[in-house]
């Protein structure tokens, strides 16, 4: 069993984070937080982040880095930046889908899946090299993409290397129709990240964790992540109307923290 740490995705109070870095950090650290996963450019000096995070105690667990920074011609760049950040988690927040990162819709396939895995391995291994792991952030259409029995996500766990870490969104997870805890439990072994994202299939986002509306079963996906031996469970949350931001947030770390301490 796992001590699982609880983290925010700066994506869920991005807004914020635009405006003032400062701000926004010392105010996740005050919320309770113990670390934070970056998302977004590249637009402070890395050396202030990494100052920062030092001064406040907050864990980088991440950051969410595009596919176009981590080709040949950018990756070096990408690299030097996330060393003077002292970011230790590189995470691919997304392939295909309707953003048509690295590929477009009517090219999806198995064959273009399990490419892009094979390029994770060969950009896993570039990162190793300086002390880094690489992940995958999961949407809904890596579950409900279906190749003939064979979704995108059996691909990147087929053809992934283990040291990968699959970071698995819980909410987005749930909105494909599959269940994260099952998800969690069928991948034994494999090290792991987890976004624990509020989602209601009536409301959509527009729920918070702890929310009765919220369909996490969050009991079970605590006890796979301990089985798994999950490092970091981030909060990741995207209400815009109800609960948009830092509200959003301290409900969702109050909500976890009452799902952990009733284990």
């Amino acid at each position: 069993m796992s001590q699982i740490s609880i983290a925010l995705g700066l994506y869920s109070v991005y807004r914020d984070l635009q405006q003032d870095l400062e701000s926004t950090l010392r105010r996740v650290k005050e919320m309770g937080y113990a670390g934070v996963e970056f998302y977004g450019e590249f637009t402070h000096e890395p050396e202030m982040i990494k100052g920062l995070l030092e001064e406040l105690e907050l864990a980088n667990c991440g950051w969410h880095t595009e596919w176009k920074l981590l080709q040949p011609d950018t990756i070096e760049a990408t690299l030097d930046y996330h060393l003077r950040a002292g970011t230790r988690n590189i995470v691919i927040p997304a392939l295909g889908g309707p953003w048509e990162i690295g590929h477009k819709q009517d090219e999806d396939s198995t064959e273009v899946w399990i490419r892009h895995a094979e390029r994770m391995n060969e950009i896993a291994q570039q990162v190793a090299a300086q002390g880094f792991r690489l992940g995958y952030h999961t949407h809904a259409h890596e579950f409900d993409t279906d190749f003939g029995g064979v979704t995108p996500w059996d691909l990147l766990c087929q053809h992934t290397d283990s040291s990968i870490l699959l970071e698995l969104d819980t909410g987005n997870c749930i909105e494909a129709g599959a269940d994260p805890a099952e998800v969690i439990a069928a991948v034994p072994g494999r090290p792991l990240l987890v976004h624990g994202k509020p989602y209601s299939r009536t409301d959509g986002h527009e729920t918070y964790i702890g929310d009765a509306k919220d369909e996490n079963n969050w009991r079970d996906i605590i006890e796979q992540c301990e089985r798994a031996g999950t490092e970091w469970l981030i909060v990741e949350h995207e209400s815009e109307t109800a609960y948009p931001g830092f509200i959003g947030a301290e409900r969702c770390l109050a909500g976890l923290r009452a799902a952990l301490a009733s284990r």
